[in-house]
């Protein structure tokens, strides 16, 4: 199966979870670019809850080596579904270097352009077949600046035989 990526702004989402989502974040951000972590509150999206993934961005201290990102919470559902819980992990430790280098794309493009990021996924990377829709969220840390990333991944349908494994 050959890998296929579409963008999307996360307006466009086809999950109705995942639109739910993208709402409630808008209405928390108010007039601001993207809301404070802190005016979150995970009751409000307990319907997704398990599909949400919480990432912090790790600026390094001294300006020097490149950016991380760490793994604060891996929704239940989404580990279940890839067999690895990536709570308290950082990206660049995961196995999986194409699913890695994708992944750090997408949330660098989130950063550099101040904005959520949303696409579909299906296909096989990492000789892992995969299927998902995913939407990315900024999210501030004492004023203006992203901090963290709140990240809903929902997986597609495949074909009768096919079995996904949700990275």
């Amino acid at each position: 199966m050959q890998d296929q990526v579409e963008f999307f702004a996360p307006s466009e989402a086809k999950d109705h979870r995942l639109l739910r989502l993208y709402r409630y974040w808008l209405e928390k951000s108010g007039a601001r670019a993207f809301p404070q972590r802190a005016d979150l509150d995970p009751v409000d999206f307990k319907y997704i809850l398990g599909y949400v993934t919480m990432v912090d961005i790790i600026e390094p201290e001294d300006g020097s080596g490149p950016r991380r990102y760490y793994f604060r919470l891996d929704g239940s559902h989404l580990a279940a579904l890839s067999g690895i819980d990536y709570t308290r992990r950082y990206l660049d430790e995961l196995p999986w270097p194409d699913y890695r280098d994708f992944i750090a794309w997408t949330y660098e493009r989130v950063l550099q352009n101040q904005s959520p990021l949303g696409y579909r996924r299906r296909g096989n990377i990492d000789d892992h077949l995969f299927d998902e829709e995913t939407i990315i969220l900024p999210l501030g840390v004492g004023g203006d600046r992203i901090g963290k990333l709140m990240v809903a991944v929902i997986p597609g349908d495949l074909r009768p035989g096919e079995h996904a494994i949700v990275l």
